[in-house]
């Protein structure tokens, strides 16, 4: 999870329903960490449903969303997963800033690789207006580079990190499988 906490104004009522609702996104947080991640979908989805009342979709709305995209992959829930990061990377790429479009565009990149559609996966990745993306290792800070700053994976050129060290901690976290599956085929 790669998300920072934005502040907003709103009205003493509508804060504490937001106050409420990021109450529930940060113990999903905890439960995802622990690895229950039935638990923490129950969590994001309550939060879900009180900033949608609340303040309707908008960059509020697009954290949960991309928070709970996350969860969905953790899950193998793929189909899920990419709407809910579809609908985060839309309000993102509107509303901004930079990073919170890039990590939800990146997280829509990873839904693809899952798919086994990497040439999807490397369009999604780099298709911020700005140029601007995050680093495929969702461990690396949290941090934008320009797209030339960037190292794409040898083997598929859809993945793209800041260095070797980044590269080689999601080879094995999470690429690895992925990455050989799509290059061992005709594609």
């Amino acid at each position: 999870m790669r998300d920072f906490v934005h502040h907003f104004y709103f009205d003493p009522v509508t804060k504490k329903l937001i106050d409420e609702a990021v109450a529930f996104n940060n113990q999903a947080h905890v439960l995802s960490r622990q690895g229950d991640y039935a638990g923490s979908e129950r969590l994001h989805l309550r939060a879900l449903d009180i900033k949608l009342s609340a303040v309707g979709e908008n960059d509020v709305t697009a954290v949960t969303r991309n928070e709970l995209g996350e969860v969905y992959i953790k899950m193998g829930r793929i189909a899920d997963a990419e709407e809910q990061l579809r609908k985060a990377v839309s309000v993102r790429l509107r509303t901004g800033p930079a990073y919170d479009a890039a990590v939800s565009l990146e997280n829509l990149g990873q839904v693809y690789e899952a798919k086994g559609n990497f040439e999807e996966a490397r369009k999604v990745r780099r298709s911020h207006p700005g140029n601007i993306m995050v680093c495929g290792n969702n461990k690396c800070p949290g941090k934008t580079f320009h797209q030339s700053q960037l190292l794409a994976c040898s083997g598929c050129k859809s993945a793209f990190y800041c260095g070797k060290a980044c590269q080689a901690k999601d080879w094995r976290a999470r690429h690895k499988k992925l990455c050989k599956a799509y290059t061992n085929t005709d594609h």
